[in-house]
């Protein structure tokens, strides 16, 4: 994973999925970057992987939706922040296959599989 970031590590390291894999995640974190830890999918505990590691500066922090919808001001500036990407063009999706509906299953198949970049989109013919 680091000879991606040419040794570095990534500014950011996002992570859904906590669990004992989240030491692996830190071991590619740059210098200064932060660890954000946003789900719990693996439902196994997640240790503070700084303890594995030796203890080096690891910016670690969890983050809920919440932090924002519920304070007015944070909520305005990320809706801003959004629909300027939107429009401007910046957000767009990597869309990695498209399936028609009658094609669910394999869609579904495609996805458990878990070799997908980007979105499995899944279209409705009116």
């Amino acid at each position: 994973m680091l000879a991606v970031t040419g040794g570095r590590g990534a500014e950011f390291v996002l992570d859904a999925v906590a669990g004992p894999g989240v030491t692996d995640l830190a071991r590619v974190v740059a210098p200064g970057g932060t660890l954000f830890v946003y789900g719990a999918l693996s439902g196994e505990a997640t240790p503070y992987p700084g303890i594995e590691l030796r203890l080096p500066a690891l910016n670690m922090r969890t983050y809920t939706v919440l932090e924002t919808t519920r304070d007015p001001l944070r909520l305005r500036r990320a809706e801003a922040f959004v629909s300027s990407g939107l429009s401007g063009g910046a957000f767009a999706p990597a869309v990695d296959r498209v399936f028609p509906l009658d094609e669910i299953v394999e869609a579904h198949r495609y996805l458990e599989a878990g070799n997908q970049v980007g979105k499995i989109v899944v279209t409705v013919d009116h």
